[in-house]
């Protein structure tokens, strides 16, 4: 007696392989989560120097 709802090996292979990406792709997005507020921070502190310094030329071109 077979059971006739039993799926082709290949097609549970297919199957698991898809759930094995998605689970990847949970994983990477739940990582760039966890690390967006400290690229934001290092982005503002970047922006920050950078107006600083174009500050800092500005004053030297007009010598005050």
């Amino acid at each position: 007696m077979t059971d006739t709802t039993a799926m082709p090996d290949v097609e549970l292979r297919e199957r698991l392989a898809h759930i094995d990406q998605m689970l990847a792709d949970h994983d990477r997005k739940r990582q760039e989560i966890r690390l967006a507020p400290w690229q934001m921070a290092l982005s503002g502190m970047t922006t920050g120097a950078a107006l600083f310094a174009a500050g800092a030329a500005f004053m030297k071109v007009i010598g005050a």
